[in-house]
């Protein structure tokens, strides 16, 4: 399969190998209530999940014969500080205990296969896609993080927090202020799963371990827990979206925060993807994601904001995840 190719599809889903076994196209796409690709934006509720269907096929391996775009962003600093600090002030208030906060970058309009070529230039991205809807919305993704998976009645969560260079993973595992914010949202996403799990099923059965990138070091954990009987897809998403990596806890005040803080809305960043195939269904939470606007694409970073955050640092951690694009 060769990248260029699907430049002229006019609708699909393009999905690396962490989705399922090896890549997947679904092409065209159609609405569907039960189809395999799930789209759900970060502003969007639950219920409001777009499915999708398409002829799918699978293959081992993805040509890249396309050359990776030039890109230099453009990341919108404006009001940060002050949105660190307005944070830092509730957290003293006892009102909230971490809000991630994110910045905007801007991109040059180049083309999707171009962008996706790039983010995959130092390596496969665990969750690359490239995802072009009928409506015309389109998204590029390089995300490493896993929402959800569902294996049958066995669900898996893996929540991704704190981030240091690749060169610095001692200092990365002695650092109180990433293992706070790992620890906290952790228990969020224990306590999002427990309702939809059979009593004392839920079990963080890893609290912390170290994922190299490409460009840099993030940690996370994996809680583990057995779906009540009819529970599903459905289920899940009302219970974890959005996710807890990427709002805070305790979660509607750190939404409530960001919408307040943030210069735009999040869209497609933040938000999910999904791809489900017999009784196993994988959900990506969309960061390190590109959405195609009129004037080219905006890609957004950012972080968990705790109480040890400082402005500059959390701003050099953006710019050491703008490191996707490079």
């Amino acid at each position: 399969m060769k990248l260029s190719q699907l430049d002229r599809c006019a609708s699909f889903a393009l999905l690396g190998p962490g989705f399922a076994d090896g890549w997947r196209l679904i092409a065209p796409l159609r609405s569907a209530p039960e189809g395999p690709v799930v789209f759900l934006p970060y502003e969007a509720e639950p219920a409001a999940a777009r499915r999708f269907e398409g002829e799918a096929q699978k293959f081992a391996a993805l040509d890249f014969d396309v050359l990776p775009a030039a890109l230099a962003p453009q990341l919108d600093r404006h009001s940060h500080r002050e949105g660190v600090e307005a944070i830092r002030a509730a957290i003293a208030a006892g009102e909230v205990y971490q809000v991630n906060l994110t910045l905007r970058a801007r991109l040059a309009p180049v083309g999707g296969a171009s962008l996706f070529a790039a983010l995959c230039r130092a390596g496969i991205p665990r969750f690359a896609a490239w995802v072009r809807l009928p409506d015309g919305t389109e998204l590029v993704s390089a995300s490493p993080e896993l929402f959800f998976q569902l294996a049958g009645r066995r669900i898996r969560c893996e929540p991704m927090k704190g981030t240091a260079p690749l060169d610095d993973g001692e200092a990365f595992d002695r650092s109180v202020k990433d293992r706070a914010e790992l620890a906290m949202i952790t228990d969020l996403v224990r306590n999002d799963l427990t309702p939809i799990c059979e009593p004392r099923s839920v079990q963080v059965v890893n609290e912390r371990r170290r994922v190299p990138l490409a460009y840099a070091l993030q940690a996370v954990s994996d809680v583990e827990g057995q779906l009540l009987e009819g529970a599903g897809v459905a289920a899940a998403l009302a219970a974890l979206h959005p996710g807890g990596s990427i709002t805070g806890a305790p979660k509607p005040i750190a939404r409530k925060m960001i919408a307040q803080l943030e210069s735009s809305p999040r869209g497609a960043y933040c938000g999910t993807l999904g791809y489900c195939e017999g009784e196993r269904a994988t959900f990506s939470l969309l960061i390190r994601t590109a959405e195609r606007t009129p004037q080219g694409w905006v890609y957004s970073v950012g972080g968990g904001i705790v109480w040890q955050s400082d402005a500059a640092a959390e701003l050099a951690e953006a710019q050491l995840k703008l490191g996707a694009l490079r």
